[in-house]
């Protein structure tokens, strides 16, 4: 899975492993909908406390709805996103301990025509996700019904995160085939990657500075930010299929993972800058679409 920047400290963790012993011991008494109702509940006093957070989200979904949206909307919609994002990271931190199948039959598939279509054309994949979403989750589910992935990731990552990776790779052999790169390394190996029909995967709407990245201004709920796109140059380049990957969060721990069109006919485009900027902007808007359709699914905000 690659290499992790860090080591996780000895009380990182006991505390992980107490944490998830105790996550696991409501399944066992009250099975996955017990946990996610646990998450529910868990996540909405979570939201009731924290008016910081609360305010940070109405300011978000101001700038995304306009003023469309009452008061009590705002607040609905901070709660369901506090718990999503709960149900999100506790079933995360246990998956390794469930049982295969019964998590693959709650994961449900839309639009993997465009993928197999993709993959059968021979010349690679760049599966662009978004932060609107557990996109974690959505990598290994799709690595779990046969899609392998190659991925670029943040460098800096969370104890969380890298705790739970050495536990993927007891238990998901999907995980230990995984070739991931930090965000501004070099990433000359995507090329070869895509030479050789691989899927590569990654989330470029990140709203944060990482430094020595490239980067694509595109308009997004009324306003111009920049996307990182250096991986969407490097996809063109290669003629690899361009497509974009969401995944919902629904009751139970069920889940959608919803994948787009093709963004545009690698056989007949450039990777000129003109040509990523376009791509980029369809990104964009594919993100815009489906935040207004989902709004809990934002990502958090600052």
């Amino acid at each position: 899975m690659g290499q992790q920047n860090g080591q996780l400290s000895w009380v990182s963790k006991v505390k992980y492993t107490v944490v998830r012993e105790f996550l696991y011991s409501v399944v066992r008494l009250s099975g996955l909908e017990g946990l996610y109702w646990f998450g529910q509940v868990f996540g909405g006093c979570e939201s009731l406390l924290k008016g910081r957070r609360r305010a940070r989200i109405s300011r978000r979904l101001d700038h995304i709805f306009g003023p469309v949206l009452s008061k009590k909307d705002k607040r609905n919609i901070a709660r369901r996103q506090t718990a999503r994002i709960r149900c999100d990271k506790m079933l995360y931190t246990i998956m390794d301990k469930l049982d295969r199948q019964v998590l693959l039959d709650r994961v449900h598939l839309e639009g993997t025509e465009h993928l197999d279509k993709a993959i059968q054309r021979g010349k690679g994949t760049f599966l662009m996700f978004s932060h609107q979403g557990a996109h974690h989750l959505g990598g290994i589910f799709l690595a779990m019904k046969g899609y392998g992935l190659d991925g670029l990731r943040d460098p800096k990552q969370s104890d969380l995160r890298m705790y739970v990776q050495e536990q993927f790779e007891e238990t998901f052999p999907e995980s230990r085939d995984f070739n991931i790169e930090f965000a501004g390394e070099f990433v000359r190996a995507f090329f070869r990657r895509f030479k050789n029909n691989n899927i590569v995967a990654a989330a470029l709407d990140v709203r944060r500075d990482r430094g020595n990245v490239r980067t694509t201004p595109v308009r997004i709920f009324g306003s111009e930010q920049k996307f990182v796109s250096g991986m969407t140059q490097i996809a063109l380049r290669c003629k690899a299929v361009p497509v974009v990957g969401f995944i919902l969060s629904e009751k139970d721990f069920h889940f959608r993972i919803i994948i787009s069109p093709w963004l545009n006919d690698p056989d007949n485009s450039q990777d000129d800058s003109e040509t990523v900027q376009q791509v980029m902007q369809r990104y964009a808007d594919l993100i815009e679409q489906h935040v207004k359709k989902y709004p809990c699914h934002i990502s958090k905000t600052r």
